[in-house]
């Protein structure tokens, strides 16, 4: 009995509906064939009154069943899909969640050696720090922090460069140039950034043969922002730096995670662990029931029922098809996923027994010398581009390109370095099993970074490399960028036309705001639940403490 039967019921316990036929009893008018007395009626009728009474209230001590709760299921448990849950959750949905791996945080990956600092192999720095809803995380869990925007060295393979190295001015104004020529010219064609910035440099008539030459070079310092190499990056898209600040997660970003996850928790199976998810039933007004089908440890198969779903993988699950879809997704959703691109940011860890570099900067900049073809273009005056990136150096080793190395000693309170490299190099790099192979390749960057060149390099205690190329469940990569040819803007407005539907998407993919970033992915697995709330039936509670600013 629903809570609106019941209330109906002791409203109007004394009121009977007679039978559509109703038959004549077999002592009606009997004996002396008298009517029925009005006292006797009256006593029936109390009679009768007080059965009924007593039967509802026998009645209303039964359990009133529930309503049985809405259930949402949440496709992986990185940042996004334990925001989606959690938001959810706090709404009064039942919520279960499907990671396929044995550990929660996706792309968030820190290790804790015994000893020794944190290590994030993952994300490792907050973005935009402003406006980042999740640095107000940092004091509430007492995370320790470092903001690394010190002054940092830059190095090619001559050395250290010195102070009237103005390559790098020139490259940020060819930044500031592609920014004013995209907005002046929306529908002009893409170029790629390696492009763009040798004929913007070619016909300067202010600058050098020097700048010239080295400014295209200064520019693949963006390649550690972006996770893909400058020569299919696109311009229009181009995401240069900006005045923002970097703050590096030294206590860990597993702290995040965990407090994002700590609701959830509370039931042993709202998150269920090694159930990779592999088809997709869906619908887009609920008229049919939605349902996964996953696979477990040991290949055991399982489908688990729903009211709607949020799928949180990456972007490159989708590029390689790694989830079926039945119905197959809407035709806009599956074209914007077509023309965004997902790249391949690595990482390598050296830890060494002594610091041989300075101990005063955050970062070292490494710029590949230029190629062979960029020299004879300036030497000739001619504006032919050049996609030689081989530089000069004609041994195969991690000079040939370009590198930004983190000062972990300044950073983490570690003798380490790490250094920073992206596709397709990150490719080749994370395939490596030879641990000597791997230091042999990297070691003649080390040798530029000694501030006593004459010393011997100290003794190597451990390296570690990021494998995510290697990982279907990160996508083959680490976040999605725009490549030559791409629209961002495709999927976020197909997104837009599905914002009623059961099936809502999440991830650093689909945000505006914050794109490739922890609190981006963040974000935008808050506003898939959001909207989910809408046809659902339920009313937003308007937000927590780390909760975007409107309502998508």
């Amino acid at each position: 009995m629903s809570t609106c039967q019941l209330k109906m019921s002791q409203s109007f316990s004394f009121v009977s509906t007679p039978p559509s036929n109703p038959g004549k009893p077999d002592n009606f008018h009997s004996a002396l064939n008298e009517q029925p007395h009005a006292s006797s009626l009256l006593a029936a009728t109390k009679a009768g009154s007080e059965i009924l009474v007593t039967a509802h209230a026998e009645d209303t001590n039964l359990p009133v069943p529930e309503t049985p709760k809405r259930k949402v299921i949440v496709v992986g448990a990185g940042i996004s899909g334990l925001r989606a849950a959690s938001v959810l959750q706090r709404h009064g949905l039942e919520v279960v969640v499907l990671e396929g791996r044995d550990r929660i945080g996706g792309r968030i990956c820190t290790t804790r050696p015994e000893g020794k600092p944190a290590r994030d192999i993952g994300a490792a720095w907050m973005h935009e720090t402003s406006q980042n809803k999740l640095v107000k995380l940092i004091p509430k869990l007492g995370i320790e922090y470092y903001y690394d925007d010190g002054a940092p060295l830059y190095y090619t393979s001559h050395g250290r460069a010195g102070a009237q190295f103005k390559a790098k001015k020139v490259a940020d104004e060819f930044a500031d140039y592609v920014d004013w020529y995209y907005t002046a010219n929306p529908d002009a064609e893409d170029k790629s950034v390696d492009d763009f910035v040798q004929e913007f440099v070619n016909q300067h008539e202010l600058i050098n043969d020097d700048e010239r030459l080295w400014a295209p070079q200064a520019v693949k310092e963006v390649e550690q922002w972006l996770g893909t190499s400058t020569s299919q990056a696109s311009s229009k898209y181009l995401s240069y730096f900006v005045t923002e600040r970097n703050m590096y997660m030294k206590g860990g970003y597993d702290s995040i995670v965990n407090w994002t996850a700590e609701s959830l928790r509370k039931s042993p199976n709202t998150i269920q662990l090694n159930q990779l998810v592999t088809h997709v039933n869906w619908s887009e007004t609920g008229l049919n029931p939605v349902s996964v089908r996953c696979k477990g440890p040991n290949d055991e198969v399982q489908t688990i029922i729903g009211d709607a779903i949020v799928i949180t993988t990456p972007l490159g699950t989708f590029h390689h098809e790694l989830i079926s879809f039945d119905p197959p997704l809407p035709k806009d959703i599956q074209n914007g996923i077509n023309n965004l691109s997902y790249g391949a940011l690595g990482k390598v860890f050296f830890e060494f027994s002594e610091v041989f570099w300075s101990k005063n900067n955050d970062q070292f900049i490494y710029y590949p010398s230029p190629g062979q073809n960029a020299t004879n273009n300036v030497e000739n005056g001619s504006s032919a581009s050049s996609h030689d990136s081989s530089g000069y150096n004609s041994v195969d080793n991690i000079l040939n390109h370009a590198t930004v190395t983190v000062n972990l000693t300044m950073v983490a309170d570690s003798k380490e370095l790490c250094v920073q490299i992206v596709e397709p190099l990150t490719q080749r790099v994370e395939a490596m099993t030879d641990k000597n192979e791997l230091y042999k390749f990297f070691e003649p960057l080390f040798l530029l970074l000694r501030t006593e060149p004459y010393k011997a390099l100290p003794g190597l205690v451990n390296i570690e490399t990021t494998r995510w190329t290697q990982d279907p469940l990160a996508g083959f990569g680490t976040y999605s960028i725009e490549k030559v040819g791409d629209n961002p803007y495709l999927l976020l407005d197909a997104l837009k036309n599905h914002k009623d539907s059961r099936l809502q998407f999440a991830g650093e993919h689909l945000i505006s705001a914050g794109g490739g970033c922890v609190h981006g992915a963040f974000a935008s697995g808050e506003e898939a639940a959001i909207k989910l709330l809408n046809p659902l039936g339920i009313r937003y509670d308007g937000g927590d403490l780390v909760s975007i600013n409107k309502v998508p």
